[in-house]
């Protein structure tokens, strides 16, 4: 009875160990598997974040496509205007100008240090991205035409975030100099706003310069110019009186109506008379050095008229002439030219006309002369012209897109 006792005892410890024994693993392996089961949560978070931020990398790579076409007019109106200078052509590189005020653009867009706004990902209420430390410049090699960039897309779902850091570049090395006009030489004949209109209006000679008159005005007396002065008129202009104005320099007239000289204008240097009506000059006129006389209608030169130095003249209508001497200089008429004396002209191409040329015979009759005037059209306008270079266009093509060259994680 005692041993069936103690056996019963010692079955009863036995069974009490085992359940313990088997109760700490239980509790172990289900530790374990609650830990695996949060691991494997924070890891699929981690994942749907990663996600998340890749989505928004491409959703920027097409952002910034859309940026960079809508600022392509702005970058060429900018390139346009470097290169409408003299002899850009042949000194500036419109790629390089084009990659670096595409890279200016596109930062202004998204100036440094600004995050933008999440955006949300459809589908996954609790997921987003956005786009901090955008970053738009020129690659630093001087005959580069890329467009380097770079930006951080944090993506973010159900608070858990990302942060990727990606690269990308626009190699505009494929966009072309694209003519707008077919014809590569154009000229254009010479224009008559070349004085700027002053400011303020003030009509007193000597006192006022530049001097500004609105309607016609006429001035009378003794050396009335004098060095660097500027008169502008609306109407018509007379310059009147029985001195002389000579040996002036840096003369500017302009005026809308006619213009009357009615003294000897003699070594002008550096001079621009123009006019959109008639020029008269009703004694000796002499242009010298770098001067320039232009007359939209009609020009009458009562005596001599010299024109000297490089110096130039255009006729948009008839002349008329006493005497005419170029030297080194050029006249151009597109009507006909009237010599009332004689001509001396250093070189034919110095003198060209339109229209035809006479000349008065003894018997105080016009002749034309022959084997002057009547020049081509084309050929006078070439000549006598500016030429106008092609308006500078970029054609941009499709071949230009960001391209992802780097992304950390």
């Amino acid at each position: 009875m005692i041993n069936n006792k103690n056996e019963q005892g010692y079955a009863l410890v036995i069974v009490l160990v085992i359940i313990t024994v088997f109760m700490i693993l239980s509790l172990s392996f289900m530790g374990q598997a609650f830990s695996t089961t949060k691991q494997n949560q924070v890891v699929e978070k981690r994942t749907r974040s990663v996600s998340a931020a890749e989505m928004g990398v491409s959703y920027y790579q097409v952002a910034i496509q859309e940026m960079y076409e809508s600022k392509r007019n702005t970058v060429n109106s900018h390139v346009s205007s470097i290169m409408s200078q003299p002899n850009a052509s042949t000194t500036k590189d419109f790629k390089r100008e084009a990659t670096v005020k595409m890279a200016s653009e596109l930062q202004a867009m998204i100036p440094t240090g600004t995050s933008l706004a999440p955006i949300s990902i459809e589908g996954h209420p609790n997921a987003s991205f956005y786009l901090k430390n955008f970053v738009a410049t020129p690659d630093p090699a001087t005959n580069s035409y890329k467009v380097n960039i770079s930006f951080n897309i944090v993506g973010n779902e159900d608070g858990k975030e990302t942060t990727l850091f990606a690269e990308m570049y626009m190699n505009l090395d494929t966009i072309i100099n694209l003519p707008t006009t077919n014809d590569p030489n154009s000229y254009q004949l010479p224009n008559y706003t070349n004085i700027p209109i002053p400011t303020t209006e003030c009509g007193t000679l000597g006192t006022c310069n530049p001097v500004y008159v609105v309607g016609n005005k006429g001035f009378d007396g003794n050396n009335l110019l004098y060095d660097n002065l500027t008169i502008y008129t609306t109407g018509d202009l007379a310059l009147t009186g029985n001195g002389n104005e000579n040996n002036n320099s840096v003369i500017k007239i302009h005026t809308d109506g006619n213009i009357l000289v009615g003294k000897n204008m003699n070594s002008q240097t550096n001079m621009l008379i123009e006019t959109n009506g008639n020029a008269t000059f009703q004694q000796n006129l002499k242009i010298d050095t770098l001067s320039k006389l232009l007359v939209k209608q009609n020009l009458s030169v009562a005596l001599q008229f010299d024109i000297s130095n490089n110096s130039f003249v255009y006729v948009g209508g008839n002349a008329t002439v006493q005497k005419l001497t170029i030297s080194s200089s050029k006249m151009c008429v597109y009507g006909d030219l009237k010599i009332n004396d004689s001509k001396t002209v250093d070189s034919s191409s110095n003198l060209l006309v339109l229209g035809k040329v006479y000349q008065m015979d003894n018997s105080n009759v016009y002749k034309e002369v022959a084997l002057q005037g009547n020049m081509n059209f084309d050929d006078f306008k070439r000549q006598c012209g500016t030429y106008v270079p092609p308006a500078f266009q970029i054609n941009w093509g499709n071949n230009v897109s960001p391209i992802i060259s780097n992304v950390d994680y």
